[in-house]
């Protein structure tokens, strides 16, 4: 039986948190469609609160709204206290007086403390952004943790078949996008070093009349970037090849792996 990456892991690696994945769990991920999938739909749903406006923002909710929160969650009343907190402010403010004076204000990062609670609720919940979406100004400060790093979204993914005379390589490649309209193609392969050569990343078209060289693959693992302007539909094949030292910029007309991106 297939074990799947967990739904938690997902979610978190939909906010951007990339070390919530062990490495087998990322070595999986590249080459499970089923996981994929569920990863660009999280991604998507992410990619709804983090694209809110000023205008978008309502009023802080009433307090009865979180408590409904924190009881569907679970949350203690810690959790309760640092939530309503965290309606009207970036970060929790907690007071502590007594008759005599009032001490100075304790400022908690919320962001910090999100990513050490890895309870299934609290982050199902943040993963598909219903509470971005449902309560509005509520959750500012869940919302502007995300807005920090710039969140990719796989778009296209790829399994790589071996070609005659490379039996036993395999490879995956993903196609992903940034919130700033950055592509990457990430490859990873698994095949026979090269001893006098190296190998090389390419896109190349559907019919095989045009391609376009993405970089060297140093190692098992790579990201590069795709050229501003460039169709992927017209270049969906994922090639990698395996090149000389001959000085000749040209494909050398030996593919290791191949295969078309599915959007």
């Amino acid at each position: 039986m297939v074990q799947h990456v967990d739904p938690e892991t997902l979610a978190l690696l939909a906010l951007g948190e990339n070390d919530a994945a062990a490495p087998d769990e990322h070595d999986h991920l590249r080459s499970c469609h089923e996981c994929q999938a569920e990863l660009a739909a999280l991604g998507d749903a992410a990619a709804v609160g983090r694209s809110l406006t000023d205008e978008d923002r309502l009023v802080a909710p009433s307090a009865s709204v979180w408590e409904g929160v924190c009881a569907e969650l679970g949350l203690g009343e810690e959790d309760d206290a640092e939530a309503e907190a965290g309606a009207g402010t970036e970060a929790g403010v907690e007071d502590e007086a007594d008759d005599s004076e009032e001490s100075a204000a304790t400022v908690t990062d919320l962001g910090e403390r999100r990513r050490r609670r890895y309870s299934a609720g609290w982050i199902a919940a943040a993963a598909s952004v219903a509470l971005v979406v449902g309560v509005g100004g509520g959750v500012l400060w869940e919302r502007r943790d995300l807005e920090e790093p710039a969140g990719t979204t796989t778009v296209a993914s790829a399994t790589l078949d071996a070609l005659p005379d490379w039996d036993g390589a395999t490879g995956a490649a993903q196609l992903e996008e940034s919130e700033d309209g950055r592509r990457q193609v990430v490859v990873s392969m698994d095949a026979p070093a090269s001893d006098d050569g190296y190998h090389e990343v390419w896109l190349i078209a559907d019919d095989l009349s045009g391609l376009v060289s993405l970089g060297v693959l140093e190692g098992d693992e790579g990201t590069f970037d795709i050229p501003e302007g460039l169709d992927v539909g017209d270049y969906p094949l994922v090639d990698v090849s395996e090149e000389h030292f001959d000085g000749d910029p040209s494909h050398s007309g030996d593919s290791i792996v191949r295969g078309g991106l599915q959007i």
